[in-house]
């Protein structure tokens, strides 16, 4: 009887360890709260039930996360607010505690509309440059990345972008940020999935102790 005990409790713990350690976290910055982001570069500042970067810096950044996460989906929306510049904004995947070294998904309005690029040493190099979306002021559009292992999908509005292969392998594990250069953009509901993610209501702010508490552990 007591095999049998042992048997049960060890196949219940198995059947359960994905959910225990996998998650979603959800930011609609609608409370106002960027708890625990950090703000590299630029002037980032919660407003309008998102999150923008409002001086228009070249190549801002900020993180939030744990350098340690290796697999996960990530999404948000962008809306360029102002026809200034380059108008670049996007994602940063896989970065480093200061963002030096990464990936970045973004779209754009001048030239290339969507650039998939690896950050090393603080610098950047283009990947993958596609035409594959006219970019506007004023609209809203849904940046999303998979990363398994060392491939990148990277999705603009629902439609697969591009497909990369990082044979390279110069970063396995990062956390995520927003990066842009000399824009306005406001970005809005962040959803982050998968393996040791933490899950979170939709507005995280009230536990925010607690849940930070399960990232740093991790």
């Amino acid at each position: 009887m007591k095999l049998f005990w042992v048997v049960f409790f060890v196949l219940m713990f198995i059947s359960l360890a994905p959910i225990a350690y996998a998650g979603t976290w959800i930011w609609d910055f609608n409370n106002g709260k960027v708890n625990d982001w950090d703000e590299v570069v630029g002037e980032w500042k919660a407003e309008k039930g998102g999150y923008a970067e409002v001086a228009g810096t070249e190549y801002a950044k900020t993180l939030w996360g744990n350098v340690n996460w290796t697999n996960y989906t990530v999404e948000v929306g962008i809306t360029l607010q102002k026809e200034v510049g380059f108008n670049c904004a996007g994602l940063l995947v896989r970065t480093n505690d200061d963002g030096t070294q990464g990936f970045r998904f973004w779209i754009r309005t001048d030239e290339w509309k969507c650039q998939f690029s690896k950050w090393v040493d603080n610098k950047f190099v283009h990947i993958v440059e596609k035409h594959i979306i006219d970019v506007k002021i004023g609209v809203t559009y849904n940046l999303k990345v998979i990363i398994e292992g060392n491939r990148y999908q990277c999705f603009a509005d629902g439609d697969l972008v591009i497909d990369h292969e990082d044979k390279e392998k110069i970063r396995e594990n990062g956390k995520i940020g927003f990066i842009t250069y000399q824009a306005y953009p406001l970005f809005d509901n962040l959803i982050i999935s998968g393996p040791n993610i933490p899950s979170s209501a939709v507005d995280p702010g009230a536990k925010l102790t607690q849940s930070w508490g399960k990232i740093k552990s991790q």
